[in-house]
């Protein structure tokens, strides 16, 4: 089952109901709100004052945060690139690819399958995913780069918020890219979705984890609008990989350092 859509006020309802109320409301689908901060926010902040109500929730919510929208001119929109995710590819002499991801780009997944397929997917004997510097990103595209080498899984990933728990997907891969024998390497800047795609390779690919545990992020962050200009992020759903520990961070199944940059036979 794909990420369950939480039902939410009538159009009528909505339009006739304060910004500020609209804003608490759509927080509240996601996280708890103290009591207290509900009475501060009505008495302190007016009718349409979502930017009052955004800054109190933001001070008060452990983790919460206001971030402000890039709005790019149409010069910055033609000219734009894709930043790549893959930041670096070794092969060695053993025939183990490394490809050192660091981020969850658009193209992650296609990004990865063009390079397997470009060095020889019969040639390759094992990939070295290197997620030391990966601090997450984007969750479904993480799960899109996960089907490559797991394939459809269903409840591969639970959501546990306040609506209950939400079994979710691996979906199809973009294409076949083979099977291998899989290193991850991790470390404490794995972090978030870059935690839960380790933690998925190892329980439905098989993959061995080397390095140092990571940093424990086993929360979903959601953006919530709150005006033209800014979003304010807060900490939502509880992450499950079933079979897998993310609260503490995950554990290696083989040790090192995590600065330490050498590949593993």
């Amino acid at each position: 089952m794909a990420l369950a859509a939480l039902s939410g006020p009538s159009a009528a309802e909505a339009a006739s109901v304060a910004p500020r109320d609209r804003l608490l409301g759509s927080v509240e689908r996601h996280a708890a709100l103290p009591a207290a901060l509900g009475a501060e926010i009505a008495r302190r902040c007016p009718a349409d004052g979502t930017q009052c109500a955004a800054q109190l929730i933001a001070d008060s919510l452990p983790a919460a945060r206001l971030v402000r929208v890039s709005h790019p001119d149409t010069d910055t929109i033609r000219r734009a690139h894709t930043v790549p995710s893959i930041s670096a590819v070794e092969r060695r002499s053993d025939g183990a690819l490394v490809l050192v991801l660091d981020r969850f780009g658009r193209t992650a997944d296609r990004e990865i399958a063009d390079t397997i397929d470009a060095v020889g997917p019969a040639e390759t004997a094992r990939v070295v995913l290197d997620l030391r510097g990966n601090g997450g990103g984007d969750f479904d595209r993480m799960r899109r780069v996960a089907s490559l080498f797991t394939g459809p899984r269903d409840g591969a990933i639970r959501l546990l918020g306040r609506g209950g728990a939400t079994d979710v997907t691996l979906p199809p891969p973009l294409r076949a890219i083979g099977e291998f024998e899989i290193d991850v390497l991790i470390g404490p800047g794995t972090a978030s979705s870059a935690e839960v795609l380790a933690a998925l390779l190892r329980r439905h690919a098989g993959a061995r984890l080397i390095g140092a545990a990571t940093l424990g992020k086993d929360r979903l962050t959601r953006l919530v609008p709150v005006d033209h200009d800014w979003r304010l992020a807060i900490p939502a759903e509880r992450i499950e990989v079933p079979g897998e520990t993310l609260a503490q961070g995950l554990a290696p199944d083989i040790e090192s350092a995590p600065d330490e940059r050498q590949t593993y036979e």
